[in-house]
C-alpha cells in the first residue's frame, strides 16, 4: 500500500515507520521538522497541517492509508481533510484511552476491563473543564473523535480509531516514566511507595509502543464500512511490585519496595517541591479482545519489551542529569518516617 503517516518521529512512529517499510509498503513521513526522523526507506516531506497549499503540496498523489499519530482537536482533522480531499482512502486515527469518561475515577477501586462500546465516539462528552493541560488534552480527543465519525463517513472516507492504553512504554519514552524506576533499581536501593499503593495495588496495565505501531499497521489494512475503534494495550495484569520485581530481575538486582504515607513522602527530604513524583501506572484494564480477534496478534511479552526499553533508557540516560533523579541519595538515605 501507500501509506501516508502524520507523527512518525515520537515514540509510537519510531516504530511504526520501520514496520511499515519493512512490510513493503510505499511511507510518506509528513513533519514539520522539529524532531530528527530517523526512517530509512521511507520518504520524508516537511509542512504543517495548519498550511492547506503547503499540505497539499507536499503529498504526491493518492494513499491507500492516512496513519494520524498526532491529531489533537477537530480542527486538525478538519484542516488535512480539506487538503487531501478525494486522496485518502482510510484514515486511521490515534487517540487516547483517556476520552473513556470516568476512566481516572475508576483506578480508585476496582473494575471491570473497559471496552469499545462502552464509548462510541458519537456519544463522548462535549463539555468538560478545561482546567489543565491534560484535561483540555482529553477533552481535545473526545472532541477529535466525535467530529471524526461524523465527517468521515459523509466524505466517503472509512475511519479507524485507535485508543492506547493510559500510558505507553517503549524505547524514546524519554519523560521518565520508565526509567523513573528502572534507574533507581539499576543503582540498587529502596523503592518508596505511597501506603495506598499497597492497598489498591492492580490490576495494572501499561501499553507497548512497538505493539500499538503493529496494531496501527494492522489496521490501516482493514477499511472498515463503518467507523471502527479498538483499544490498545498490553494484556498482561500485574500489581506495582510484580511491576517492579520483574524490571528487577532482568537488572539482576534485588527489589526492595517500602511503604510510607503519602502526605511523609510529600514531607521527606526526596521530595522535590513538597511532592513526591512518582509516575507509577494507572490501575485500569482495557479489554483488548476486539483487536486480538481482527489481527489474530500476539502481543510482546512484557519480559521482552522491558528489557528492550531498559536497555534503551540505559544508553539515552548515560551521562544526563534528571531532575526526578537528582535526590537518589535522599531517597536511599531516608528511613521513613518518625
Amino acid at each position: 500500500m501507500r501509506i501516508l503517516v502524520i507523527g512518525g518521529s515520537g515514540m509510537i512512529g519510531r516504530q511504526l515507520v520501520p514496520h511499515l517499510v519493512a512490510g513493503g509498503h510505499d511511507v510518506l513521513v509528513l513533519s514539520r521538522g522539529n524532531r530528527a526522523l530517523e526512517a530509512p526507506g521511507a520518504r520524508h516531506a516537511l509542512a504543517d497541517r495548519k498550511d492547506p497549499a503547503a499540505l497539499r503540496a507536499a503529498v504526491d498523489g493518492y494513499y491507500d492509508a492516512l496513519i494520524d499519530n498526532v491529531a489533537y482537536l477537530p480542527e486538525d482533522l478538519e484542516a488535512t481533510l480539506a487538503a487531501l480531499a478525494g486522496r485518502i482512502g482510510h484514515y486511521v486515527l490515534t487517540s487516547t484511552a483517556f476520552v473513556y469518561p470516568g476512566v481516572e475515577s475508576s483506578a480508585r477501586g476496582p473494575s471491570r476491563p473497559i471496552r469499545e462500546v462502552d464509548a462510541p465516539p458519537a456519544d463522548l462528552p462535549g463539555e468538560a473543564p478545561d482546567d489543565s493541560p491534560h484535561d483540555r488534552y482529553v477533552q481535545g480527543k473526545r472532541l477529535l473523535e466525535r467530529r471524526a465519525v461524523k465527517q468521515l463517513p459523509r466524505a466517503g472516507v472509512p475511519l479507524t480509531i485507535v485508543r492506547p492504553s493510559l500510558q505507553l512504554m517503549g524505547p524514546y519514552t524519554d519523560d521518565g516514566r520508565f526509567a523513573w524506576f528502572w534507574l533507581r533499581l539499576q543503582g540498587g536501593g529502596p523503592i518508596w511507595l505511597p501506603d495506598d499503593a499497597r492497598r489498591h495495588a492492580g490490576p495494572c496495565q501499561v501499553g507497548y509502543a512497538g505493539d500499538v505501531a503493529r496494531i496501527l499497521a494492522g489496521l490501516a489494512g482493514r477499511p472498515p464500512r463503518e467507523p471502527e475503534v479498538y483499544n490498545a494495550a498490553q494484556p498482561e495484569l500485574w500489581s506495582y511490585e510484580e511491576y517492579l520485581g520483574l524490571m528487577a530481575e532482568l537488572l539482576g538486582q534485588t527489589c526492595d519496595v517500602r511503604y510510607a504515607p503519602r502526605d511523609a513522602l510529600d514531607r521527606s527530604p526526596c521530595a522535590t517541591g513538597g511532592v513526591y513524583r512518582l509516575p507509577l501506572p494507572y490501575r485500569v484494564a482495557l479489554d483488548v479482545s476486539k483487536v486480538t480477534d481482527a489481527l489474530g496478534l500476539r502481543f510482546t511479552p512484557m519480559r521482552d519489551w522491558m528489557a528492550q526499553t531498559g536497555d534503551w533508557a540505559g544508553r539515552y540516560y548515560e551521562g544526563r542529569s534528571e531532575p526526578w533523579l537528582r535526590l537518589r541519595p535522599q531517597e536511599i538515605a531516608w528511613t521513613g518516617p518518625a
